[in-house]
């Protein structure tokens, strides 16, 4: 089998399953979930075997998790000392409360090794964030995030590298009045990005939280999209830079068409792999009820990644995502003169 190149990032879905919030809009921790599970914990050598196999075609970064808080994995040292090794970058999306170890000691420890460290926020004030993120302490979530960007600014001034801080945050109705005032506050404390998705329709009770199923929810999301990017473009940072929006789009406002231009491209398939907690290799983001619509790929505790990476069946979802419905309804997707990684 000749080998292709490989993925450039692995998300490692899941890793943990375990977190210290109920976010409402969360797919396995909301307070809309009722089903209990089996704790379900990725095995650090498992991972170790991936990003080493994918090193060697390509690999650049990991995301340890996308449900759930990740600085909650019991192998974080396992995992932090294989990306030292390989040299690789962490890509970490955290809810800010930084457990166990706390602000500082987790900047001390990450910074050095990220390239991005996404910090979900989802309100401005505190009653919407707190709504949202059910168990944040917004005071202590600010104080917190403040701390981070004064390491990674000491960092910059080391002359060392340059770990970017993002704001992460999600679309929906109970913030959208607050998303100019939270763009601001992104602006005044110089995080380098503001980046976002529209909701996913995890739980039913979010029905009336969506900004994309009703022409008017589009239309009033695509003014303030355009405020968010006047702001982006006007107000600079005291670091005299500007702030980067990602995935701040205006969208399609018939209700009965995608959100998005169908000529837009997906930067996910045949360029990011995501790995499950128990193996299983996906193709991309989404809940997992919905990538699932795209058959059994493999599985890395039976197979190589990059055997995955390049079977029939891999390929044959590359080439044909676009037909997908799943694909065509995708909020992720982006146009094709803005390829930035994200």
């Amino acid at each position: 089998m000749k080998v292709r190149e490989g993925p450039w990032r692995i998300t490692f879905d899941t890793n943990p399953d375990t977190c210290n919030l109920r976010c409402i809009m969360c797919e396995e921790h909301s307070i809309y979930c009722e089903h209990k599970h089996e704790k379900r914990i990725m095995d650090p050598d498992l991972v170790g075997r991936v990003i080493t196999s994918a090193s060697r075609y390509g690999l650049k970064e990991i995301i340890p998790s996308t449900m759930g808080e990740p600085l909650l994995y019991p192998h974080f040292d396992k995992l932090l000392e294989a990306v030292k090794q390989l040299e690789l970058k962490i890509n970490i999306t955290t809810n800010g409360t930084f457990p166990k170890l706390g602000a500082h000691k987790w900047g001390e420890r990450l910074l050095p090794l990220v390239s991005d460290m996404k910090i979900s926020i989802n309100g401005a004030s505190k009653t919407t964030n707190e709504y949202i993120m059910r168990g944040i302490a917004q005071e202590r979530l600010l104080n917190n995030i403040q701390t981070i960007l004064d390491i990674r600014d000491q960092i910059r001034r080391d002359g060392k590298q340059s770990p970017h801080v993002t704001f992460q945050v999600t679309y929906m109705k109970s913030n959208l009045a607050e998303l100019e005032d939270l763009l601001r506050m992104a602006i005044r404390m110089d995080v380098d990005r503001f980046k976002g998705h529209h909701l996913w329709m995890t739980w039913p009770e979010l029905k009336d939280e969506s900004l994309t199923i009703k022409k008017a929810d589009r239309t009033s999301w695509n003014r303030v999209a355009g405020r968010l990017q006047k702001i982006a473009e006007r107000t600079m940072r005291p670091s005299q830079q500007k702030i980067r929006l990602d995935n701040v789009y205006t969208i399609n406002e018939d209700d009965s068409t995608a959100i998005l231009p169908l000529s837009w491209t997906c930067p996910f398939l045949g360029k990011e792999a995501w790995i499950a907690w128990d193996g299983r290799f996906n193709v991309c983001c989404a809940p997992d009820a919905l990538r699932r619509k795209f058959g059994n790929l493999g599985n890395v505790r039976e197979t190589d990644l990059m055997v995955l990476w390049n079977s029939p069946g891999y390929k044959r979802a590359v080439r044909s995502w676009k037909t997908r419905n799943v694909c065509q309804k995708c909020n992720m997707r982006k146009p094709q003169n803005d390829q930035r990684r994200s």
